[in-house]
């Protein structure tokens, strides 16, 4: 289910995209998950607020988690933050459920599961031995580097999107999602393809230039 807010940033324009997602929410748990109406997650886009990325990831989200708490229904429905000047959480104090791990935990897991890649791999072109964990064999190139900024911007990246935006997601895909994957990997790999000093790495440039040219339309 696609929605649109036309709430501002500026002046009291908040309790207008409250209204706005609760309306949505309501439709949405009220149209069930399956057949022909059932809705199974929800885009609520707000380009008025595509300027204010301190208040949207804070104040905005600190209260839609907290009604979501307040009326318990972390049972039915989770919300995941999306916004085009997203910057990933330094980790310093709890940002809450909906937003991007912290540096430090995409640090650890990029080169955590890079090693593990990179045994992988050398196992299946025979270059390490069965039963070797080592981080590394002789024949592999290290692990290309990446500084806290790399880790930070491959993080913001996967939660940048043209325009403001609340993704609103049943509980129970939440779950079954969490279940089925390894965050550590899929992060991991995530950050490598976008920010990675590999060939085949879309880049921070290039990156920064589909995000202009998808505003643009």
């Amino acid at each position: 289910m696609y929605r649109h807010s036309s709430a501002l940033s500026e002046g009291s324009d908040v309790y207008l995209l409250m209204a706005d997602a609760w309306e949505a929410i309501s439709d949405m748990v009220a149209a069930g998950p399956s057949g022909k109406s059932g809705v199974s997650s929800i885009l609520l886009s707000a380009p008025g607020m595509d300027d204010d990325f301190e208040l949207w990831a804070g104040p905005v989200f600190a209260m839609l988690e907290t009604c979501v708490g307040a009326i318990q229904a972390e049972e039915m429905v989770g919300v995941v933050c999306f916004h085009p000047q997203y910057v990933t959480p330094d980790g310093k104090s709890w940002p809450g459920f909906g937003q991007m791990h912290s540096v430090r935990r995409l640090k650890k897991w990029y080169y955590q599961h890079a090693a593990e890649r990179q045994v992988a791999e050398s196992r299946a072109a025979g270059d390490a031995p069965d039963g070797d964990d080592s981080s590394s064999s002789s024949s592999s190139p290290p692990i290309p580097p990446l500084f806290d900024n790399e880790i930070a911007a491959g993080g913001a990246w996967q939660r940048r999107t043209p325009h403001a935006v609340i993704n609103v997601l049943r509980a129970e895909q939440l779950e079954a999602a969490e279940g089925r994957r390894s965050s550590g990997v899929l992060y991991e790999r995530n950050i490598r393809v976008l920010v990675g000093k590999e060939d085949g790495s879309v880049g921070l440039e290039k990156l920064a230039e589909d995000l202009k040219w998808e505003q643009s339309l």
